[in-house]
């Protein structure tokens, strides 16, 4: 349900007012005013239109704040113009179908009709909101980030092997990776990462050791990581650096 919740808020489009229903409260209608608000960047008016509603109702102005570059790296290649080429209602559920600009097979919304009105989204994603709230929307960025982080850890392991088979045993410094292209820019970014990556070589470099500490403890991460050539660990640590003490990592 995770990956359901990130591919909707990643695909967000905005729709053209020419193909909607003149019913306010129509599912076309509702995926319009849905896309139109972040397209805009108005993400509240936006998120009243979906089952994130009770996710952005409880968040402070500190909070939104804080999300909204999240927020507008998610919608930032959101087009001018898709075509709504039909919805289909069952019961209490519905979905829009859209076409995409530059994709040929047609694109479907789902909605869920949730006292009198329609929203975006599906029964489990409201249930999830509503035991999460307030934190959903930092919970679902810590599952990604946490998630990259540890891709990012076994990228580092994988760069080091490769670089020192080249180089008689001895292993790379994060920049230098970077700039061979065993690693990407962004690895050295907090902004997009929401970690800390540091790699540390022995002196006479011959082996090595990363870490991955959350940039902002419970908002960007809870997770901290370690990893060396034997693999990654990973453990709560409210923020302080993982070692290799720490239980070996085992994926959700």
């Amino acid at each position: 349900m995770k990956r359901v919740i990130i591919i909707l808020l990643a695909t967000a489009f905005i729709v053209t007012a020419a193909h909607a229903d003149n019913n306010p409260a129509s599912p076309t209608n509702t995926v319009i005013s849905f896309y139109r608000a972040l397209k805009a960047k108005h993400y509240l008016e936006g998120f009243r239109h979906s089952v994130y509603r009770a996710a952005v109702e409880g968040l402070s102005a500190d909070d939104l704040r804080d999300l909204e570059p999240d927020f507008a790296r998610t919608f930032s290649a959101i087009p001018e113009k898709i075509d709504v080429r039909g919805e289909q209602i069952t019961g209490d559920t519905a979905i829009v179908f859209l076409k995409f600009d530059g994709i040929e097979e047609l694109q479907q919304v789902a909605l869920i009709r949730e006292g009198g009105r329609w929203l975006v989204g599906d029964q489990d994603s409201l249930a999830m909101v509503r035991a999460q709230g307030r934190h959903f929307f930092f919970n679902a960025r810590i599952t990604v980030n946490e998630g990259e982080a540890h891709e990012m850890m076994l990228r580092i392991i994988g760069a080091e092997l490769i670089y020192s088979r080249k180089f008689d045993g001895r292993n790379a410094s994060l920049q230098e990776l970077v700039r061979l292209g065993g690693l990407p820019k962004d690895v050295e970014s907090q902004e997009t990462s929401g970690y800390r990556f540091e790699l540390m070589l022995s002196p006479d470099a011959k082996t090595f050791f990363a870490t991955a500490t959350p940039l902002s403890y419970g908002k960007t991460g809870k997770l901290s990581f370690y990893a060396d050539i034997n693999g990654v660990r990973a453990e709560d640590l409210k923020g302080a650096p993982a070692t290799i003490r720490s239980p070996v990592f085992q994926p959700r």
